[in-house]
């Protein structure tokens, strides 16, 4: 948790707002607040006690209850959400469908789980709580936490950084742009190695070597500010730097890029023959 000062601006290039902007910013990890907003959602549930849980329960128990179904559901959602990222078919889509996929499948185990947990805490019986009448809820309530955590993709482990292939060059311009395109768009990671930029919506992604960061930016601006010598955009919503490239697989009309980080990248048909050109698929 760092103290920043108000006068700075954020990552959108916008300065914070409140009455206490001017004096200093209180940030914390995006981790943090994600979490912290599910934990803090679960004790407001449980001071109202929904869904019969006011009424079934004692003060303690609700707390075990509600803590437990929200971070379990949350946890269940993200895993799945994770795992989807590396489908390369799941990688191509906008982020709203993984998030919306992956709360429908996590709410299925998730349903179970709260209605065995509900007749252990409360004194009604667990058949009394049935699958299909709670499942919706539990539903709605996974595409929440998913939406909440979405925010922030878990970096992945970090693999060895490869050496640039002598068959594209990098110019001498290149760090530099990098380095005031990062102070610009994520101060915390001026200092990184920076991988890939994915679109989310309305926002970027910034994926580095030490971690990334979710910025309101758009993709094909960061483009512009970046140049054409470090990298190129593979797909319409990824932007990929050329040495962070570990691996391609290309079968037929389909490809995918393996970055250093593990991550998955899908290339589109369109892009094919361009990075082909370039020299991207040589090692293919």
């Amino acid at each position: 948790m760092t103290a920043q000062r108000g006068g700075e601006r954020g990552s959108d290039g916008r300065r914070p707002g409140g009455g206490l902007a001017g004096i200093a910013t209180l940030t914390m990890p995006a981790w943090a607040r994600s979490w912290g907003a599910i934990v803090a959602l679960a004790l407001v549930l449980t001071m109202f006690g929904p869904y019969g849980t006011f009424l079934s329960m004692d003060g303690a128990a609700r707390t075990v209850f509600w803590c437990t179904s929200a971070l379990g559901v949350a946890a269940m959602s993200r895993l799945i959400h994770m795992l989807l990222r590396r489908w390369p078919v799941a990688a191509a889509w906008p982020a709203w469908r993984r998030r919306g996929v992956s709360s429908l499948i996590a709410s299925l185990p998730a349903t179970v789980m709260i209605a065995q947990l509900f007749g252990l805490l409360s004194n009604v019986p667990v058949g009394r709580l049935g699958f299909w009448h709670t499942w919706p809820q539990v539903a709605v309530a996974s595409l929440v936490f998913a939406v909440i955590l979405g925010r922030r993709d878990v970096p992945e482990p970090q693999a060895p950084v490869p050496a640039t292939p002598p068959s594209v060059p990098v110019s001498d311009a290149a760090p530099d742009a990098v380095v005031a395109f990062l102070s610009r768009a994520c101060p915390r990671l001026a200092g990184a190695r920076l991988l890939a930029l994915a679109a989310e919506d309305h926002y970027l992604r910034i994926h580095t070597d030490q971690g990334d960061e979710l910025v309101l930016k758009r993709l094909r601006d960061a483009i512009a500010e970046l140049g054409e010598d470090r990298g190129a955009q593979v797909h319409r919503s990824f932007w990929v730097a050329r040495d962070a490239v570990a691996a391609v697989t290309v079968r037929g009309q389909t490809a995918q890029l393996r970055l250093v980080n593990d991550e998955i990248v899908p290339v589109s048909r369109t892009a094919l023959p361009r990075l082909r050109a370039a020299g991207w698929l040589t090692d293919a």
